[in-house]
């Protein structure tokens, strides 16, 4: 088991002259969090569900001008050595792929990382080695499906990682699951301790964008992948207002609300009436894609896409799909 001494966890002042302060929980949620209060590593804090056997939330920073192009660390993963009993903790041993001694399994759920490792890898080397390690801990591990897991949330952290190093930008990064009462058990033999599967993940980025601070929020829901032909994906479709990602989860951003393009203008005029109808129609468009010839469909889903990011995200990402 690795100990890491935490030194700089999730660091509010990370973007220079702003505070983006880790998540406000509910009581709710306050209630079900291990010693009710968040755990700090050297790069993310966790609030984690000792209920569940998953964090709530991970947050952590991105400094997008030494971010690594390579990882530093081969994958280990382990348990988190600050939550006692480590059994708090769902293990490679409860309802992942494959049990750990090989007799259960294979199944559809991913060991899915709340904090990407390349999103710790920058900077000194020897920190961004600990911090990829620390992102093994199973405390911020989560079951994702492999069709969610290698499709839609890769793209979201794919985009979410190539818009802050290209600029050279600095991040503030939450995510988390979405926890119901009607998520399903799953246990891969009849000697394992059940696990429940979240019903789905969120994530939500702040950034600094032509002097204005942006956040946007993500998210999907496992049932949309659980299929062997899981609907198309595109970032846009999945973009919500934060105050959605609050209700679902119990945690608030009280700060970030003001920074979300999705919410409201500075008249207070509802800026997403033609961005939904416009991802409506994308939706559909994307779903019926095969009817169409693929030159035809570009240039339908491309005019659809710059009508659900007004405004003018053409002008702020080459991806021209999320607002920001």
């Amino acid at each position: 088991t690795i100990f890491i001494e935490s030194s700089m966890p999730f660091d509010p002042e990370f973007i220079t002259g702003q505070v983006i302060p880790l998540p406000t929980p509910f009581e709710r949620v306050i209630a079900l969090a291990f010693e009710r209060d968040y755990i700090h590593h050297s790069r993310h804090s966790l609030l984690f569900n000792q209920e569940r056997g998953f964090a709530f939330v991970s947050a952590h920073n991105i400094d997008g001008a030494t971010l690594s192009s390579a990882q530093f660390t081969r994958r280990k993963f382990d348990e988190d050595p600050q939550i006692q009993p480590t059994s708090l903790q769902v293990d490679n041993n409860r309802g992942y792929r494959q049990s750990q001694n090989g007799v259960f399994g294979p199944n559809p759920w991913d060991r899915g990382h709340l904090a990407r490792r390349k999103s710790l890898s920058w900077g000194n080397e020897t920190e961004a080695s600990i911090a990829e390690l620390e992102s093994d801990l199973w405390s911020t591990i989560v079951p994702r499906h492999q069709n969610l897991h290698n499709d839609a949330w890769g793209k979201i952290e794919d985009w979410m990682l190539k818009r802050v190093e290209s600029d050279g930008q600095r991040a503030c990064v939450f995510t988390g699951p979405v926890f119901t009462e009607d998520d399903p058990e799953h246990k891969n033999g009849p000697n394992e301790v059940p696990i429940r599967i979240p019903a789905g993940f969120w994530k939500v980025i702040t950034v600094e964008l032509n002097g204005a601070m942006r956040s946007a929020g993500f998210l999907v829901w496992q049932r949309d992948y659980d299929s062997e032909e899981p609907l198309p994906f595109a970032p846009l479709l999945e973009q919500v207002r934060l105050t959605t990602i609050e209700v679902l989860t119990g945690l608030t951003f009280p700060t970030l609300r003001s920074f979300d393009p999705l919410l409201f203008n500075l008249q207070g005029r509802r800026r997403d009436t033609s961005t939904s109808r416009a991802r409506e129609t994308l939706r559909r468009q994307i779903l019926s894609a095969s009817e169409a010839t693929q030159t035809n469909d570009s240039e339908i889903r491309e005019e659809l896409l710059l009508k659900g990011t007004s405004p003018g995200t053409a002008a702020i990402t080459s991806m021209r799909d999320i607002v920001l």
